[in-house]
């Protein structure tokens, strides 16, 4: 569970919360209470510090990238995690790299897990059964194609809200 004031750069991927649903109504309490998305950068700064400069500089940097088409062809899982990775990652991943390039002193999950792919999260903190059991759930929604056209800053109190939006432009 995030501590309330973090904050977070996400893209929404709407085509995936009908598989989300899916998984959490079968499964209460193991899919997150947040839209299906791909993290951006993961914890960002924290809500007293997000200021007008800031998200000025994210609005520049979403203004500048235009919309991508990305799949999630299928399901993969680590320990006690199941995740949809996107084809192709690029664009997630240079954005991911450009905003860290802005704030150079904010690593994904703090730098629990390295510099760690894309992907979108279905459930975690599960044991190898359960894993095993979403990872058939979600075969039957698979594959998910999607248009990402926009990114979020969100913010947690007693759950996530969206701060501002920022739609992607039409590239340089």
């Amino acid at each position: 569970m995030p501590q309330p004031g973090k904050s977070a750069v996400v893209i929404p991927v709407p085509a995936a919360d009908p598989l989300l649903d899916a998984v959490r109504e079968r499964h209460p309490g193991i899919v997150r209470d947040v839209p299906a998305h791909l993290s951006v950068l993961y914890p960002f700064l924290t809500a007293d510090e997000l200021d007008d400069h800031t998200v000025g500089t994210l609005e520049s940097i979403f203004a500048e990238r235009a919309p991508a088409e990305v799949g999630f062809p299928g399901c993969a899982r680590q320990p006690g995690f199941v995740y949809l990775p996107p084809e192709p990652p690029t664009a997630v991943r240079e954005l991911s790299t450009t905003v860290r390039r802005h704030w150079p002193g904010l690593l994904p999950y703090g730098g629990a897990f390295g510099d760690p792919p894309p992907h979108l999260t279905v459930a975690m903190g599960i044991d190898e059964p359960v894993a095993g059991e979403i990872e058939r759930q979600v075969g039957p929604y698979l594959p998910v194609r999607t248009r990402l056209e926009e990114a979020w800053l969100v913010v947690y109190t007693d759950r996530w809200t969206v701060r501002a939006r920022f739609p992607f432009g039409g590239g340089p």
